[in-house]
């Protein structure tokens, strides 16, 4: 069965980090996020890491690291609301989904009251297709990174990884307005120290930004493409709406089914 964690709230400068859950199967096959603005994909094997953050001219900061940062679990995932000197009066909203038809999630980014030029950023990788409970105590670290191969298309990317005879592949959707850019996960100590590392490494991220317009939402998706699961972006905002009411569903039953994904065309 899936399991969901309470109502939570926090400014983050007090806050004990601590992972959170956002989908956990029986199975070990689960997303965790350790921050509420970050997250790990499990299959169970290591399946990458999606770390986000804002860049506001010639300073950036990642999500974790706001100033102010309160979340609010619902039971369908939660709401991440964040503020920052650097962003004046403005406030970012961010929301995150799990997916039903696959092992994912979808988020909403919305901006209001931002200054001008601010790129929303965010970095993946880290697939290790290791299968060991340690790595969830990790995030992102370069030994992780070594052998992902990266494929990108528009606004859309596919990550390979693990051995040759059991290839395994994630997939992302971002919006249509973003660049993307190979990064180096020794490189991230801030969003615009890892968009100018380069691709001349031997622990290559995907990295890529969009700017936010003031009250637009944009959605970025990442999941493991199955029959019922292949997504491009028009399909984003249906998606969010359709897992808002699936995952009220699943919350109201008794015993909700942790084996409803489509067939993984991985295994």
């Amino acid at each position: 069965m899936l399991f969901f964690w309470m109502h939570f709230s926090y400014c983050n400068e007090s806050a004990a980090q601590k992972p959170y859950i956002l989908r956990e199967a029986e199975d070990a096959v689960s997303v965790l996020s350790p921050n509420g603005t970050d997250f790990g994909f499990f299959m169970p094997e290591t399946g990458g890491y999606l770390k986000t953050g804002l860049i506001v001219g010639k300073k950036s900061f990642w999500l974790q690291d706001a100033q102010t940062l309160h979340i609010k679990k619902h039971k369908t995932g939660w709401t991440a609301e964040m503020k920052d000197p650097i962003l004046g009066l403005g406030m970012l909203t961010f929301r995150v989904l799990p997916l039903s038809d696959s092992n994912g999630l979808i988020l909403q980014v919305l901006g209001e009251k931002m200054p001008e030029n601010v790129s929303f950023f965010w970095v993946y990788g880290g697939c290790s297709a290791i299968n060991n409970p340690q790595e969830k105590q990790k995030f992102l670290e370069p030994a992780q990174c070594k052998d992902n191969v990266f494929s990108r298309e528009i606004n859309a990317f596919t990550v390979y990884f693990g051995p040759n005879q059991k290839l395994k592949v994630m997939m992302g959707v971002t919006p249509l307005s973003t660049k993307t850019c190979l990064c180096d996960a020794r490189q991230i100590a801030c969003p615009l120290i890892c968009l100018n590392s380069g691709k001349k490494t031997d622990a290559p991220v995907l990295g890529g930004t969009n700017l936010l317009q003031d009250g637009v939402s944009f959605y970025y998706c990442i999941y493991r493409q199955n029959q019922k699961a292949d997504y491009n972006y028009y399909m984003l905002p249906g998606l969010f709406e359709k897992e808002i009411q699936t995952q009220n569903a699943l919350f109201h039953e008794k015993n909700p089914s942790h084996s409803s994904f489509g067939p993984d065309f991985n295994q």
